[in-house]
């Protein structure tokens, strides 16, 4: 009888946490709504209207905020000469395409002057045209002081 008594007594004790948990299930699913009372107010929004107008001046600054140094205006300006730029006829140039090793960072750009072709790297001269700058798909060459960017052929 032993054993039927705590068998009886653990079932009650599972059925009624069940019964706990199932209630709280139910009750979080369907929350009773709370009533809400509505407030009424009698108010008017009556804004007031500001005639007063702010004035304001902006001052220049002589002090660099960053620095702290006094900041210097130069009036007195350089007027640029006006040197009149010769038109160089420009010998016949063109731009072939570059060669470089895999994991080298030197290129070697193939450039026609005069018709012969020539292997320059940047900074080379050639008939006095210098290389200065060379990418993929154009160079930037100068010749007698005048500079011009010749695209690939």
């Amino acid at each position: 009888m032993k054993n039927k008594t705590k068998t009886y007594v653990l079932l009650i004790a599972v059925l009624s946490i069940w019964g706990i948990i199932g209630y709280r299930i139910i009750t979080t699913i369907n929350p009773s709504k709370p009533k809400i009372e509505n407030q009424y107010f009698d108010v008017a929004f009556n804004p007031k209207n500001n005639t007063k107008v702010d004035t304001f001046s902006i001052q220049t600054v002589n002090r660099d905020p960053f620095l702290g140094t006094l900041l210097v205006s130069n009036k007195t300006r350089i007027s640029k000469k006006n040197t009149s730029k010769v038109k160089v006829n420009w010998i016949p140039v063109t731009y072939h395409g570059s060669i470089s090793k895999q994991d080298a960072k030197n290129k070697v750009f193939i450039i026609s002057i005069d018709g012969k072709q020539y292997p320059m790297k940047v900074g080379q001269t050639v008939n006095e045209v210098r290389l200065i700058r060379g990418y993929t798909n154009a160079v930037l060459v100068s010749y007698k002081g005048e500079r011009k960017a010749i695209k690939k052929t």
